[in-house]
Order: structure tokens, then sequence, then C-alpha cells
């Protein structure tokens, strides 16, 4: 990993370790994130069942997730791996991810303003430490956009290259339309109602539609759908009847 902290992680964190070497009652290990710290697994940490020989577990160069149950007064972290749940262990590697994404935008941002990998980095650490992660930070510049830099001497560039690389998670929500009318021209009418409405909408079979509306959270889904009614409501005359279902998932 380029990006490295500084000192020494707390008990409890869930951090990514490197075998660098078995012994019979321990395995010692390299913290990847943290510059030149050292980690020691005992053998009653290593699995949840009783281990009879630590080397049928842990391998040399083996990357593990491990959490950390306390500081040796040697210096070394003490971890454990069987203390980390199946949720805790999906949620690291996720988050070793989209470090690995941050680094290589940030040598692409390096690359593009002429200057070194720490510099830029440098300028990057107030966001990271605001928004605990600068993976997080860039979805927030970009909901924002390039003001969310501020002052930056490197805004500009940084903007270019989060705008065109980060893209929002979606949530979506789903329900069906059912819209008729009675009028002569009802057909003509309800053709003219929906291509309006600001969701995607697809016909099922008269008079049933499907109705999509996506947004980076669901509150801000729910808001767009409880406008996506109103503006059918709005629309309908007493010739025409509406209802919405909401699909459930």
């Amino acid at each position: 990993m380029k990006i490295k902290r500084e000192g020494l992680p707390e008990e409890g964190d869930i951090v990514i370790a490197v075998v660098t070497k078995v012994a019979p009652h321990a395995a010692f290990m390299d913290l990847v994130e943290y510059k030149g710290v050292k980690g020691l697994v005992h053998i009653s940490e290593v699995s949840k069942t009783w281990v009879k020989n630590i080397k049928s577990h842990l391998r040399v160069n083996q990357k593990i997730v491990s959490k950390v149950i306390g500081i040796g007064e040697d210096g070394f972290v003490q971890l454990s791996v069987r203390r980390v749940g199946d949720h805790d262990k999906r949620a690291k590697w996720d988050q070793v991810r989209r470090n690995r994404r941050v680094e290589n935008l940030i040598g692409l941002i390096a690359k593009k303003a002429k200057k070194k990998y720490k510099d830029i980095y440098a300028s990057l650490k107030p966001f990271e430490e605001k928004h605990g992660e600068l993976y997080f930070a860039f979805e927030e510049a970009k909901k924002t956009g390039k003001k969310f830099f501020g002052s930056m001497p490197e805004a500009g560039i940084v903007w270019e290259v989060v705008d065109k690389n980060i893209s929002l998670p979606e949530v979506e929500i789903l329900g069906t339309i059912e819209l008729s009318s009675t009028a002569p021209d009802g057909l003509k009418r309800i053709q003219g109602i929906l291509p309006k409405v600001k969701a995607d909408v697809t016909y099922i079979s008269a008079p049933r539609y499907r109705v999509s509306v996506k947004a980076v959270d669901y509150k801000e889904a729910e808001k767009k759908l409880d406008a996506v009614i109103k503006s059918i409501q709005k629309a309908v005359k007493k010739t025409e009847s509406f209802s919405f279902t909401r699909e459930k998932k």
C-alpha cells in the first residue's frame, strides 16, 4: 500500500496483516496499513476451534483480516483472527478495494499535475481526516462539484479525475402505476401524461405500467417518487383513474 498510517492502531481496530513468520505457538505479522508496525497472533487466537498445528491455518505471505486486542510491552500489536466476524471481514476487504482505487486516482492526479504522489496525498489529507476515507470524500465531491476542493492548487485536476472515475451508488424504488381513462381520447390523454413523468416508465399491460425511481439514497428516492405521484395526480381529470402500488424487494 502506498498510503500508510502513522503511529499504532487502537484496541478493537480491524486491520490487514501479512504473515512474515510462523513459529510453533504464534505467527508474526506486518500491519500493511501502518508504517513499520509489527503484530503477533498467538496460537490461541488463530481459530475458534482447537489448533493442533498453527501452520495448517497460517502461512508466510498470507494476508489476513485481524482484530487488535492489545499492544504488548515489546511493541508488538497483539492480534486475533478468531474474533473477526464475517461482516467485519467483508467490510475490511471492501475498504481495501476502495483504498486501492483511491491510490490509483492519486497516481493519475499526480501524473496530470506533474507533481509527486506524496505531495498530492498531503493536499488531500484534510479531506480524508474529515470524511474518514478519501473515497468517501471523493463521493461527496461528486455530489457537490469542483467547489468541494476549495482553493486547493490542483482542484481543477482533482475534480476532473474524480468526476470521470467516481460513480455514486444508487438505490432504486419500483412500483406499478394503474392509469386508465373513460374519455373518448383516453389513450391519447394517458400517452400525454406518462412521458412527462420524471422517472423510468415501462409498459406492462393495459392499464398497468412499471415505474422506477433511482437516487443516491432512499431519502432522495422517496422525494422523487412523491414528486412523480403528485405530478400524475395533478394531470389526471375526472375521466381518469390512477393508483400506485410499491413493489416489494
